[in-house]
């Protein structure tokens, strides 16, 4: 009895409308203008069932809206993906392009060497600092072994000072440890050039009546037997007079760029083939 006191009106319009419904239902086929009674009940129930359907075009609009934006999302992580991918094709095309131009060089220089070589890619720096060394990957079974000279495009590379069956670690121009014996190509002063910091080289014991000037190319002599005569080391960028006075303290800057090496040359020297 409480509930009915409590929810009497609402259950009582309630059963109106369920009566007004029923009741339309039952004289539809009569026609509502033939029972006088309906056309009260017409103008009494018109707002509700207004109200019934506006709520029900409002769920319906949304529940289109909601169908619009799942599409929409749907559309747009369609489009964002295709994006993506394009731009990786892209990528992909331009480090091809490069590539194909790295090795358009690397052949270039290749068929001016008259030794046989083993080309490789870099594949491996050593995280350590002592030493500026780069791993490639090739190495026994493709005939590279130690003291072998390494070059690319640009110019020298550095020289092989292990090998393992299938890669081989080199030893770079730029490191403290590794010298060759060079010559001023226009003067023809001859003199050690070996690594210094910050990337760069040293031409050493070069007596200070040697001329030598500032952008003079320095190329190996090919002394020693381990590079061929004539390959490219370096720029002479820097000329000073040592401090004992004998001796000129000469900067060269390297032909290879080593923070970009990719791909390299090892020449495979004849004297250790023909062992």
């Amino acid at each position: 009895m409480n509930f009915f006191r409590k929810y009497r009106f609402p259950i009582i319009v309630g059963l109106f409308v369920l009566g007004a419904l029923a009741y339309f239902s039952f004289s539809a086929g009569k026609g509502v203008e033939r029972i006088p009674a309906g056309r009260y009940l017409l103008e009494l129930t018109g707002p509700v069932q207004r109200g019934i359907t506006g709520v029900g075009d409002w769920f319906n609009s949304v529940w289109r809206h909601y169908f619009a934006l799942v599409q929409a999302s749907e559309e747009n992580d369609r489009l964002k993906n295709e994006l993506a991918a394009l731009k990786q094709r892209t990528v992909d095309r331009d480090e091809l392009e490069l590539a194909n131009r790295r090795l358009k060089k690397l052949l270039e220089f290749k068929q001016n060497l008259d030794y046989p070589i083993v080309a490789a890619e870099v594949v491996g720096t050593d995280p350590s600092a002592q030493f500026k060394t780069v791993i490639i990957n090739k190495g026994a079974s493709h005939g590279v072994l130690p003291l072998m000279p390494v070059v690319c495009a640009q110019g020298a590379v550095g020289r092989v000072i292990w090998s393992s069956p299938h890669y081989a670690k080199l030893l770079l121009l730029i490191d403290p440890n590794s010298g060759v014996d060079v010559i001023v190509q226009r003067s023809r002063a001859r003199g050690v050039a070996e690594g210094a910091p910050g990337g760069e080289l040293r031409l050493k014991y070069l007596i200070h009546t040697e001329d030598v000037r500032l952008g003079d190319k320095v190329i190996t002599s090919g002394a020693a037997g381990v590079y061929p005569k004539g390959v490219l080391v370096g720029t002479v960028s820097a000329v000073r007079q040592g401090q004992d006075g004998a001796f000129q303290r000469v900067q060269i800057t390297p032909a290879v760029d080593f923070g970009r090496l990719e791909e390299v040359l090892v020449l495979l020297r004849r004297r250790q083939l023909d062992q």
